[in-house]
């Protein structure tokens, strides 16, 4: 069997080099070669500033759940910043750095001289080659990727459709120099005395038609577009204002209204109107704009009024990380509230599920009539996959439809007690069917009542519609359905790419590993759990906060059944697969804590 192709790439450099340029551009022509991509990067928080940006792209030719966490190539812009990277290089990784840069650096500050016995350095001269091409040192980037490709073996062809993939819509002459410029640093590389054994050619497959990479925040905006909301209202926010910036663009093409609002009270509120009058609307935010946010969700619960809120969890409290990932938003999206709020909350695990899931949040707000929180993450938002469209084409987690009106409005009470908890929803201008709406608790026809029993049976109303998204939702995804397992992992949102990966190493080693990735998070699909939990010796949650906040919601279910066992880290970074083993490897030896 031919040996697999899997490679991770750095690209390093300070925030102006084009570090994220460029790995955009790898990207795209990984793609082209008909490679899988997985490519989160990292960037300073300020909107511009001199800190430090990585691209980090994996590339294979089988699908791919994890960026990885070691290194067969970086590519140095930046000496000083790229310096802490060389920790994570593999045996014999290669360094692409400048061999001529502006000014010479002291050695101490030079990528060149931190090189090690293993590492295998490549200078190029990267600065000068670029103004060769541009008159300009701008393009040092495009000859890097240049150099790279030539001593990896990787065809021009590719990069050259992706250089005009980034620049489409640029003047031709600019696309041409940039082509040139990596032509330059291609004949460098190929140049080179090979010393490494990294190898990127081309894919047996050519790329099929339908197949494009994309982000989790572009999967999530296409969603919005392909559900056909009428208004979409967001104030910008990292890591979920890419998502605003697309809806900006796009929605109007298709009759759709763009609101950018004062703040993510605002954003909300327009929303929730837009939903009251019967049009589908969403917005987008992190976990400063959720928190602003809550009042209004509960509004929305009580009223009934279907709307979708997309967060992308960043690192917390407070402004906290602004571009570092965290997944500490669960308890505000289930809990945050007054009173008992209950609304659905779902999280998709890959760039695919950004779009089936938000797709399916839109058919469970209407069919529901409340509002649904979607849960992505800035690793989620920001990493790049490639998806077949052509796949996922009416792909839904089940599908929801609205009720119906009744035929004669005669006696029409718009929140009608019923066995599902959803009553007949008209919309407001419908001949004959008039109802009174408000955040105060209310009788069937919408109007205050302030009485114990009016209240509880509402409560019960409104909590009955969890009990009918629990009954139509799929159970939980589970790997290894059949096993004794001497561990099971329970992981939800992007961890589970880890969690899949931690869970073949084991298996590998021969402990019987298996996993639970639910996408409903809220309800809780309890029984599911219970029969996963008789199945295991011993469970194990991960999850990316510090307290462990699906562990806790869990706990009431499995209360007597499992102990459960947590691996809640902060690593303000993609979960490493490693912890995830020695964790569970540590509690088959008995040595949990």
């Amino acid at each position: 069997m031919k040996p697999a192709i899997d490679i991770t790439i750095e690209i390093c450099g300070s925030a102006g080099d084009g570090s994220i340029a460029a790995g955009q551009i790898f990207n795209h022509a990984m793609s082209h070669l008909g490679y899988h991509v997985m490519n989160f990067d990292s960037y300073p928080a300020e909107i511009r500033g001199f800190g430090k940006s990585v691209a980090h792209t994996r590339v294979s030719d089988r699908p791919l759940h994890t960026p990885g966490a070691h290194t067969d190539c970086l590519i140095a812009l930046d000496d000083v910043h790229s310096i802490p990277h060389l920790a994570v290089l593999k045996d014999h990784g290669v360094v692409i750095y400048d061999s001529r840069p502006m000014d010479y650096h002291d050695e101490d500050q030079a990528v060149a001289g931190f090189i090690e016995p293993g590492m295998i350095g490549y200078g190029a001269p990267l600065r000068e080659l670029s103004i060769t091409a541009l008159q300009t040192a701008k393009s040092r980037n495009i000859v890097a990727l240049g150099v790279m490709a030539g001593l990896f073996g990787t065809p021009a062809e590719a990069f050259h459709y992706a250089i005009g993939k980034r620049f489409a819509g640029k003047p031709a002459a600019l696309i041409e120099a940039n082509i040139r410029a990596f032509d330059l640093g291609y004949d460098h590389g190929r140049g080179l005395e090979k010393a490494d054994p990294v190898r990127l050619p081309a894919g047996e497959t050519e790329r099929t038609a339908g197949v494009s990479i994309v982000s989790g925040n572009e999967a999530a905006a296409r969603a919005c577009l392909d559900a056909d909301i009428r208004l979409y209202a967001g104030y910008p926010i990292t890591p979920a204002t890419r998502i605003m910036e697309i809806m900006a663009r796009e929605l109007p093409k298709k009759g759709g209204a763009f609101v950018q609002t004062e703040d993510e009270i605002a954003a909300i509120c327009h929303i929730t109107g837009a939903g009251f009058a019967g049009s589908r609307a969403a917005t987008a935010t992190s976990g400063p704009g959720l928190s602003l946010m809550a009042e209004c969700l509960n509004l929305a619960v009580m009223a009934e009024i279907p709307i979708v809120v997309i967060d992308s969890q960043r690192a917390g409290p407070s402004t906290g990380l602004p571009t570092k990932t965290e997944q500490s938003d669960l308890n505000m999206a289930v809990l945050g509230g007054t009173g008992d709020s209950p609304r659905p909350v779902l999280a998709p695990t890959t760039v695919e599920e950004c779009y089936t899931l938000v797709l399916t949040a839109f058919e469970v707000a209407s069919a529901l009539q409340t509002p649904v929180i979607v849960l992505l993450d800035l690793f989620l938002s920001n990493r790049m996959e490639d998806v077949a469209w052509q796949r996922l084409s009416g792909s839904r987690f089940g599908r929801y439809h609205p009720p119906t009106l009744p035929a004669d409005a005669a006696g029409y009470a718009r929140y009608r007690f019923t066995d599902s908890g959803v009553s007949p929803r008209a919309l407001p201008g419908q001949q004959g069917y008039y109802y009174v709406s408000t955040g105060l608790e209310h009788n069937e026809g919408g109007f205050p009542d302030y009485t114990a029993e009016n209240h509880r049976r509402m409560g019960e109303k409104r909590r009955r519609k969890m009990d009918s998204l629990r009954e139509t939702w799929p159970p939980p995804e589970t790997t290894h359905g059949h096993d004794d397992l001497e561990v099971g992992i329970i992981a939800w949102g992007s961890t589970v790419g880890a969690a899949r990966e931690a869970i073949d190493i084991l298996r590998a080693g021969g402990v019987r590993a298996g996993g639970l990735f639910p996408r409903l998070l809220w309800p809780l699909h309890e029984e599911a759990l219970r029969a996963f939990a008789g199945r295991c010796r011993r469970l194990l949650v991960v999850e990316m906060n510090e307290s462990g906040q699906y562990a806790g919601l869990i706990s009431r279910a499995l209360v007597g059944r499992a102990e459960i066992n947590t691996l809640a880290r902060v690593h303000a970074a993609p979960f490493p697969v490693g912890d995830i083993v020695t964790a569970a490897q540590d509690l088959v030896k008995g040595e949990s804590k």
